[in-house]
């Protein structure tokens, strides 16, 4: 069991107040009674040594528990059997750890597994296939040996747990989280200190101690609270608050209900950068142009959205950014900083721009300036062209400066609501004689 402790999470360099330690990974190892087990990260839990290939040691994940039994007494003979400190040795005391394993899952549920388990807002399925990549439980930070030992995972936010861990989580699920609250925290680190948590850690509450390395408290950038080793794994992403406030990129320590709430809402529109700070429009040139494109994408969904042709042009990308709400997501926004979200814009608004100037009906729906009377169609996404705000008129900006920014529809129906009130006050205040009109 030394592999499973020195190979979990919880154990990796440890963080006080985001100041973590180097710790040599490669340099871990540990060893088993028998002296033939390493914490090896590279390992592959799915590997079998040539020698043994042909034992037909593999159990299927829904094995009973006599199969189990029966696959143990194997191992535990073939480990008796197999060279001292070798390769094939290694592999049965990893894999008859995982059998024993499994069996107190089947143990502990009378032989029978549950398909399905709801809890704290989890969606739990078991999961069936093995992974290739080494797995680790959200709850105890163990390895899940994904051969034999049953696991579960939310289908909603992706919570891994052993099966027997299940029933003794107390983390909420993070899509229940961010569906309720419907935003990302938008102060930089709101820590609250560690006395205001009563030294507990902020989700399992287990105490926090600065004597005990291995129980350090842990900030977690995102939320500003502390946790402990078990609930903050030192996973690393980038701040929403400080990409909309400082546009800092840089990746900081987070904790592990934060990750999967980041990981799970990082495609959500969420930041209204124009309420949070619009002055971040003065300062990243390439945010302000394509909060620019936005207004352009907004009135072209207009000429679409009537047309049965151009209907077809609303790819997802354009339903996300031709939104009224002018919302970004953090991948919107890691796409401006990275220089890919403008060339797609460039393309998309190209493409919807010649639908609509060569479409008859789309183009039947274009304005004519005013003030020069050529037979230009002005459209309100042209950069030559400028729209009244208050009657909606379109017209050419060297002709709206030089008629002084006044509107000409405006200043006509000015002149016409003018001379109603004019002509209203008159037949008010006229006075009739009745005996001029009786004989």
């Amino acid at each position: 069991m030394a592999t499973t402790l020195n190979d979990s999470p919880k154990y990796r360099n440890s963080l006080i107040c985001c100041s973590p330690r180097s710790v040599d990974v490669t340099s871990r190892s540990s060893s088993s009674t028998s002296g033939c087990v390493s914490a090896d990260e590279s390992y592959d839990s799915n590997y079998i040594p040539k020698s043994i290939a042909n034992k037909k040691l593999k159990i299927h994940s829904s094995a009973t528990k006599e199969e189990v039994e029966k696959a143990i007494n194997q191992c535990k003979e073939l480990v008796l059997n197999s060279p001292q400190c070798s390769d094939e040795r290694k592999w049965l005391v990893r894999y008859l750890v995982e059998l024993r394993l499994r069996l107190e899952d089947l143990k502990d549920n009378d032989g029978q597994l549950r398909s399905r388990v709801a809890i704290k807002g989890h969606h739990f399925e078991q999961q069936t296939t093995t992974s290739n990549r080494k797995q680790y439980c959200d709850h105890c930070s163990g390895v899940i040996w994904s051969i034999v030992q049953s696991s579960y995972i939310c289908k909603d936010c992706g919570y891994i747990c052993h099966y027997k861990c299940v029933d003794d989580i107390c983390r909420v699920c993070a899509h229940v989280v961010m569906t309720e609250k419907g935003q990302f925290e938008m102060n930089i680190c709101p820590e609250k200190g560690l006395a205001a948590q009563e030294y507990k850690c902020a989700e399992c509450s287990t105490p926090l101690t600065f004597k005990d390395s291995w129980n350090e408290p842990r900030l977690c950038d995102y939320t500003g609270m502390y946790f402990c080793g078990t609930c903050h794994w030192n996973d690393l992403s980038p701040i929403p608050a400080r990409v909309v406030h400082n546009w800092d990129w840089e990746k900081r320590y987070i904790s592990r209900l934060a990750y999967q709430m980041l990981t799970l809402s990082w495609s959500r529109p969420y930041i209204d950068v124009e309420n949070v700070n619009s002055k971040l429009f003065s300062f990243i040139a390439e945010l302000e142009w394509v909060h620019k494109m936005r207004k352009d994408l907004e009135w072209m969904k207009r000429y679409l959205c009537a047309c049965s042709e151009g209907s077809n042009l609303l790819s997802p990308l354009f339903v996300q950014l031709g939104d009224v709400n002018k919302k970004y997501s953090m991948s919107h926004l890691q796409a401006i900083n990275d220089g890919s979200l403008e060339t797609q814009l460039t393309e998309l608004t190209e493409v919807c721009r010649l639908h609509i100037t060569n479409c008859s009906l789309c183009s039947g729906k274009g304005y004519l300036c005013e003030v020069c009377g050529n037979n230009e169609v002005l459209y309100p996404f042209d950069s030559g062209a400028i729209m009244c705000e208050k009657c909606n008129s379109m017209y050419h900006r060297g002709c709206w400066l030089r008629k002084g920014q006044n509107c000409l529809k405006c200043l006509r129906l000015g002149e016409r609501k003018k001379n109603i009130n004019t002509t209203d006050d008159v037949d008010t205040n006229l006075e009739y004689d009745i005996d001029k009109f009786v004989k």
